[in-house]
């Protein structure tokens, strides 16, 4: 946690400091209703709005001190510069560098938040950690969590995103990771990008970051992400390729919604895992998680006794049992082709009358009808009822799901409208969109009625 005065962090920042150099700051905040008394507020340009306008309000929450790109009549410290969001980065790059904790930085197109939880959760075991909270993986969320750590960790998991080139870069050179984990590359940004090479490519920046004492963990069933270990030079941990990898996943037990058995298996050790996390590719984030875990020093036998208590992360494969018998999968928070088929393919092996309610999903730049296409063929299979939610891409999804009863939908409000209507008790339904669509709202409306 930031402990520092206001006229230390002018000075750091080569900043313009009005008022009371000596008054001290703990913590940092970009979100007025978050403030904490003591932090630091930090006012950034939006598209919309300017942060500036919410340091009266935030100065009322009980900041002490406002890192702003213009002065403004307020009665307390002010550090004005031109540009607060590179101030804020600049700031957490000191916070890091004088830190005594390690970093291990979880990347990759799928999975990386509930990794990243897994990760933590598995470290904890043997570490004091700390991490990243929720999905503040960006260029100014990272800095903020960064700067808000609690003190005496041992290490930080942080998760790192990235939507354009060189976002990785310079989240990078802030982080200084001593462990790299890299989950999958898959189609998603392809509105930032001409194709998926250059997603891989820029998911790879983050590896010239990593401490050269530290340890690069690559997924070796993704050929493009198994294709990075040449880059660096000291300990490569590899996972998913049974007899060819560092940690694989051995007799994989599904049982639907139910969860699964399964060991972890291979030259870090025997993890026998039975938990109630649906779907294969919740092992598959714990078998990254725990390859990196089992290499830090974590015990087998602890890490089992972790995973059988796990749960997945807010909206990303949570399961209710409502009242009407309907059991509900909440994988509402974002999407993409790849993690839309993997969720098909779970709901295809659960018995009952199947419901997949499908958001349109968002920056597939050229490929989107093509790739929202196949995934209505994949829940055409999978699904009794088919319920595409937005705009084009979800009339692309819908055209294609031929075979199962299809229906349209332009906003969560119009598909919750629908569902009251088409839903059975005894169904189960699987609810996936991206964040832009707002499915979440049609979960927390079927939770509601059923209560």
């Amino acid at each position: 946690m930031i402990r520092r005065s206001a006229g230390n962090i002018a000075r750091l920042l080569a900043a313009d400091l009005r008022g009371d150099a000596g008054t001290p700051v703990v913590g940092v905040a970009i979100d007025s209703r978050a403030v904490q008394p003591g932090n630091l507020f930090v006012g950034l340009p939006g598209a919309r709005v300017d942060g500036c306008d919410f340091a009266p309000a935030a100065a009322g929450a009980g900041a002490t001190a406002a890192l702003l790109s213009r002065p403004l009549e307020l009665d307390l410290p002010q550090i004005v510069t031109p540009d607060p969001l590179a101030a804020l980065q600049r700031l957490a790059a000191v916070e890091r560098a004088e830190a005594a904790y390690r970093l291990a930085a979880v990347t990759g197109s799928i999975g990386k938040t509930t990794t990243k939880e897994f990760l933590t959760a598995l470290l904890g075991t043997s570490y004091p950690v700390g991490c990243t909270s929720g999905n503040r993986n960006s260029e100014t969320g990272f800095p903020v969590e960064l700067c808000n750590q609690a003190e005496g960790i041992a290490w930080m998991v942080a998760e790192l995103g990235m939507s354009h080139a060189g976002e990785l870069d310079r989240l990078g050179a802030i982080a200084q990771p001593d462990a790299v984990l890299i989950t999958v590359v898959a189609p998603v940004h392809l509105e930032f990008f001409p194709d998926i090479e250059a997603i891989a490519e820029a998911k790879a920046e983050l590896i010239r970051h990593l401490n050269r004492d530290g340890m690069l963990v690559l997924n070796a069933r993704d050929p493009r992400v198994a294709a990075f270990a040449p880059r660096f030079a000291g300990t490569v941990l590899r996972y998913g390729v049974p007899g060819a990898s560092d940690l694989w996943i051995d007799d994989y037990q599904g049982r639907g919604l139910l969860g699964a058995t399964f060991t972890l298996a291979g030259s870090l050790g025997r993890v026998p895992v039975e938990w109630s996390l649906p779907g294969r590719h919740q092992a598959d984030n714990l078998l990254a998680a725990a390859t990196l875990a089992l290499a830090l020093g974590v015990v087998p036998a602890m890490a089992a006794a972790t995973a059988a208590l796990l749960r997945p992360a807010p909206r990303r494969g949570e399961v209710y049992t409502l009242g009407n018998g309907v059991t509900l999968v909440d994988d509402s928070y974002n999407s993409s082709p790849e993690a839309a088929r993997a969720l098909l393919a779970l709901l295809a092996a659960t018995p009952g009358r199947r419901v997949a309610v499908l958001g349109e999903m968002l920056e597939l730049g050229s490929a989107s009808a093509a790739l929202h296409r196949e995934v209505g063929r994949h829940a055409a299979a999978a699904a009794k009822v088919v319920v595409a939610v937005g705009g084009a891409g979800a009339a692309e999804l819908a055209g294609a799901a031929a075979g199962a009863e299809t229906h349209r939908a332009a906003t969560a409000a119009e598909a919750l409208e629908l569902l009251r209507g088409l839903v059975r008790p005894g169904d189960i339904v699987l609810v996936k969109g991206s964040r832009g669509v707002g499915l979440d709202a049609v979960v927390d409306g079927l939770r509601a009625e059923a209560a």
